[in-house]
């Protein structure tokens, strides 16, 4: 069997490029700015992502059979809390739920986004959304070249499965990507709440804890202890505090070292795909 069949390859799909890596060597094998090859990109739920994708695998240079990896930038993506009622007896009621939750929050309806989740029948569920035509094009594509789709998921739960043995239980999870944070609250193992943050410029660490803090006190929140951040991180204080929490960061080989305005969030979200 041909080498060439197990190789993988993990793209990172960012607010304005997208890059391929080697996955084995973390070799960068070629970069492209969205704005030239992305038509419609100012309506993510209908843009036409196909050039982008097609001409990324073949400037880098992908073979055919190979595998693929996609980490979609937090800039593409939605996520949202769904509190399940009772009584919901399938899937395509806490579909038909989640899709109306969508269109309350965010001005418009589902149509065009895949919604997807650990559903359950009880409680509440982290709902993330991503372009329904990105997540289509990645599939035709693939197996036009007969490239195995390992994965596709959008950053932040990306990092949140990635290091899920390494986050405290009870924490704010702080996903840091390029010119955005998304904040989780974790209780009991279990994301509670959701919120991405933009930021022009990456948050003190003070700015941090106050937006943090106003958060808890405008959804009716506790604090929590502890916070772990992950991703692009900002410059954080060596007293490992911010604020009244303790920081926790995650350890090990599958840390990618990059900051925003050091690395394009496109190879930092290749490379951390790399990983999946």
């Amino acid at each position: 069997m041909s080498r060439l069949r197990h190789k993988r390859f993990s793209i990172g799909v960012g607010g304005d490029d997208m890059a391929v890596v080697d996955a084995a060597s973390m070799r960068l094998l070629t970069a492209l700015p969205l704005a030239e090859y992305l038509p419609g990109a100012a309506s993510p739920a209908t843009a036409d992502w196909t050039p982008s994708l097609e001409a990324l695998l073949a400037q880098g240079g992908v073979p055919d059979s190979a595998e693929l990896v996609l980490t979609v930038s937090d800039a593409w993506t939605r996520y949202f809390m769904l509190v399940i009622p009772a009584g919901v007896g399938s899937l395509a009621e806490l579909r038909m739920l989640a899709a109306g939750r969508f269109e309350t929050l965010f001005g418009t309806p589902a149509d065009g986004w895949e919604l997807s989740a650990d559903w359950k029948s009880t409680g509440r569920v982290l709902v993330c959304a991503m372009p329904a035509r990105l997540v289509e094009v990645a599939h035709v594509i693939a197996e036009a070249s007969h490239w195995r789709l390992r994965s596709i998921q959008p950053h932040a739960l990306r990092l949140l499965n990635t290091f899920q043995t390494q986050i405290p239980d009870e924490c704010w999870l702080c996903c840091f990507a390029a010119r955005a944070v998304v904040a989780m609250l974790i209780t009991g193992g279990e994301v509670q709440h959701v919120r991405r943050f933009p930021f022009a410029k990456a948050p003190t660490a003070e700015a941090l804890n106050e937006m943090l803090e106003a958060e808890v006190l405008r959804a009716g929140l506790d604090m929590p202890a502890q916070l772990c951040a992950l991703g692009m991180l900002p410059e954080l204080p060596a007293d490992a505090r911010v604020g009244s929490m303790r920081l926790v960061q995650a350890k090990g080989p599958k840390i990618v070292r990059a900051r925003p305005g050091q690395t394009a969030e496109s190879v930092s979200l290749a490379m951390q795909g790399a990983f999946a």
